[in-house]
């Protein structure tokens, strides 16, 4: 299948004030970056805390206003679109936030929550019922929960409660922004289970929010790394974690907590600097003074994407790092 959104050169900057005379400080939050997302697939978007990763999701559905660049949705530019063309777009979109119990009104039934946006769109009342009752199947709960509070449910049905009122809009793509987090590790799985088997009961495209690796691992087909702004890698689950080649990839991958106590200790590489720890200038790489293969260069020039193999794509000066190492080592 082909792409259903396409994002190119897209920047989205943050300015702030620091002070009456001083001098305001602007901020990346994403920055020249082009990615397609196709049709039917499920992409892992990952990164720290601060990298960009909502700021993306909501650039793409017009909440937050591009600074520049063009979003394609399905045939329709999102950037500088109208707002008849905005509502257009987000009505083919759902999405499923980190803690459903903030997302849900305590004093409304679970019935209520869900028929909720389909009276605003204008659907009759007994026809939203229906298709509430329909929603809460997909979900694989009983219907007697339609009259229940968000209270009365635990985390793991709240979640499929917030899954429910997503579907409930008939989307073609869901983002979900961190879905398994606020959940305990057992219910985690039976969320991500159902996730998988909706996807493929409805053809649905998600983009799944998180910077968790084994969630990643487990439903996704493509991986898209980002840092502080910036797309560094993407590529298949595959490609990405058993062969990065982006060093801000390593540092994810190795900041996973190794479970076994005789293999701690060993496996672990340590990266200098903290998230936001960026060059003074612009144009530099933006991970340089973290990155433990810096070379001058990378101070003041920022590295294209480059195509490693099939579909594989990565932003270092040190893309063959790798290749150099073994080539080194077998002489």
């Amino acid at each position: 299948m082909g792409a259903i959104i396409k994002i190119k050169d897209l920047n989205k900057q943050f300015s702030f004030a620091k002070g009456l005379f001083a001098k305001g400080i602007t901020i990346n939050a994403v920055q020249d970056l082009t990615l397609d997302i196709n049709e039917g697939e499920i992409l892992g978007l990952i990164g720290e805390s601060g990298s960009g990763k909502t700021t993306l999701a909501r650039t793409m559905l017009g909440l937050t206003m591009a600074s520049g660049g063009h979003v394609d949705i399905d045939g329709t530019e999102v950037v500088g679109a109208s707002k008849r063309n905005l509502r257009k777009v987000r009505e083919q979109f759902a999405v499923v936030f980190q803690d459903p119990a903030s997302n849900l009104n305590p004093r409304q039934t679970v019935e209520s929550s869900i028929i909720r946006p389909l009276i605003i769109r204008g659907m009759s009342k007994a026809e939203a019922k229906e298709k509430a009752k329909v929603a809460l199947a997909n979900v694989q709960m009983d219907l007697s929960y339609l009259g229940s509070y968000p209270h009365q449910l635990s985390g793991g049905q709240q979640q499929r409660i917030a899954i429910a009122r997503a579907l409930v809009m008939d989307p073609k793509v869901m983002i979900l922004d961190e879905p398994t987090s606020a959940l305990d590790i057992s219910v985690q799985a039976q969320i991500l289970n159902l996730l998988l088997e909706l996807q493929e009961k409805l053809n649905l495209t998600y983009v799944i929010i998180t910077h968790d690796l084994n969630v990643i691992r487990y439903v996704s087909d493509r991986i898209a790394v980002m840092y502080m702004g910036r797309l560094v890698e993407y590529g298949s689950v595959d490609d990405v974690l058993e062969d990065p080649r982006h060093p801000y990839t390593e540092i994810l991958i190795h900041s996973v907590p190794v479970m076994n106590p005789e293999d701690r200790g060993s496996e672990k590489q340590i990266f200098p600097g903290e998230p936001g720890d960026v060059p003074e200038d612009p144009q530099a790489c933006r991970l340089a003074k973290r990155c433990p293969y810096v070379m001058e260069k990378c101070l003041h020039e920022t590295p294209e994407m480059t195509e490693i193999g099939p579909g594989h794509f990565a932003e270092c000066f040190l893309i063959n790092r790798k290749n150099a190492r073994t080539e080194e080592e077998n002489k």
